[in-house]
């Protein structure tokens, strides 16, 4: 971590702007019971570039809350170093939600709490806590871009399946108060979210991948997906484009342009299942995102906003993989022990892991729409289903393309929410993070495809 300078600690503190973070030794986590509702915020922009001031909008019922910025990384295996704080700040019972009686939109009309000075802040992603004088606890995601993305390792945030599934105050994507029928068709960044303690997908599905490639030294670039969207060529000279576990909700410009970055030799790495299922649209600012579900329903008669296999593109050009099932129950089962991906891990044929396979699983398309040599590395025998249970795979692929960039795609959600964790057995663990870090690592040197053909 780069520390402030004694001189700008006292500017800081003089001005009432802020502390360092580190002179608080504020625990990063938060408490399941300490995490409520009535304490909550968001950050706009969401992401931008070292030097841009951020605004923080908060709301707490009483007492008084403070902030603290921690970049979240591996930091010898505590997970996150303070970075800045704001002191204390009286709380604001900000106004209730603004509802959309069309839409169903939910989005906060809020005061502006404070400003967040980025200038101590390096690249990276960070979760802001707020803490307050009752004990209640939320956090806000911020994410600071490098400013050229030329030979990193790219790692987005899912930020709109974050958003698809937010029930803060409002409906999500998926239901309002009578269900699927008042689901919200647009849905606001400009609004918490209830995911995660206020961090949305970022815990389960993000963290324990993001941590890891910390530990390897990777040069990384974190990104937000409205970036990739919204920033054309943020993605030019990128060694790897990296998703984590749950990166459902994409629009198209982001998948025309992770396409693209795959044509000049940018490795795709998937690390997880259900990539790039629904079609999303975004405003002009990026603040607000359209998810009608239904070309009927939707007045972009053009590119509604429904899956993308609907519209005639498949997920697996992308991935090399279509979308099988949820809830999905196996054992990952190891295909071609020769393949790279297993170097140094001493596995055999048909051994298999147990922790991984599900909660929803990705298998192989024959015919398959993508293009270039693809190698199935695992097989997994998968039952999908509750009330009528069927027999099906999950598989992992290696893809090569005629650029030479891999494509892997490891085909179950599972694989980073537990399988980087210790919610899995210890032999499934050492298994996933070899894995994992023989993938990162190979793609980080370049193309894939020009150093392994399996």
């Amino acid at each position: 971590m780069k520390r402030w300078s004694f001189l700008l600690c006292l500017a800081l503190i003089a001005t009432g702007l802020g502390a360092p973070a580190s002179a608080q030794n504020i625990e990063w986590r938060i408490a399941k019971e300490n995490f409520k509702v009535d304490t909550a915020g968001f950050i706009t922009p969401a992401s931008t570039t070292s030097g841009n001031s951020v605004s923080a909008f908060v709301t707490c019922p009483k007492g008084t809350f403070s902030l603290t910025v921690y970049r979240m990384g591996y930091y010898e295996g505590v997970g996150a170093e303070p970075y800045w704080s704001s002191g204390w700040l009286p709380c604001v019972q900000q106004a209730a939600q603004v509802i959309d009686p069309i839409t169903h939109m939910s989005e906060s009309h809020w005061r502006l709490s404070l400003k967040i000075p980025t200038t101590v802040l390096i690249p990276g992603f960070y979760l802001v806590k707020i803490d307050t004088s009752v004990g209640h606890q939320a956090y806000m995601t911020l994410t600071i871009r490098q400013p050229s993305a030329v030979g990193t390792v790219v790692l987005v945030i899912p930020t709109m399946t974050s958003l698809a599934y937010d029930r803060w105050q409002g409906a999500s994507a998926y239901r309002g108060t009578a269900g699927f029928s008042d689901r919200a068709r647009v849905l606001s960044f400009n609004r918490p979210t209830d995911w995660g303690y206020g961090s949305g997908k970022y815990l389960n599905y993000v963290r324990p991948l993001l941590e890891t490639a910390e530990e390897l030294g990777l040069n990384i670039d974190y990104v937000t997906d409205v970036d990739v969207s919204m920033i054309p060529h943020l993605l030019d000279g990128a060694v790897a484009y990296v998703s984590g576990g749950h990166d459902e909700y994409w629009t198209g410009a982001e998948l025309a342009a992770v396409e693209a970055a795959r044509t000049q030799g940018t490795n795709l790495l998937f690390f997880g299942a259900n990539i790039a299922y629904w079609q999303t649209r975004l405003s002009a600012d990026g603040r607000q995102m359209s998810i009608y579900k239904s070309a009927t329903e939707d007045p972009n008669k053009t590119s509604p906003t429904i899956r993308f296999r609907s519209l005639n593109k498949h997920e697996s050009i992308l991935t090399g993989q279509k979308y099988n099932c949820f809830p999905a129950t196996g054992s990952f089962t190891v295909a071609d022990p020769s393949s790279f991906v297993f170097d140094g891990l001493k596995v055999s044929k048909g051994q298999k892991f147990a922790g991984i396979i599900g909660p929803e699983v990705d298998h192989l398309e024959v015919p398959s729409h993508f293009v270039g040599a693809l190698h199935v590395v695992a097989k997994s025998a998968v039952t999908c289903g509750l009330l009528l249970p069927r027999e099906t795979t999950s598989e992992m692929i290696y893809g090569i393309s005629p650029s030479g960039a891999g494509t892997i795609s490891v085909g179950t959600m599972k694989w980073v929410e537990r399988g980087l964790t210790k919610d899995v057995p210890a032999a499934t663990r050492a298994f996933v993070t070899g894995v994992t870090k023989n993938i990162l690592l190979a793609a980080a040197k370049g193309p894939i495809g020009k150093q392994y053909s399996r």
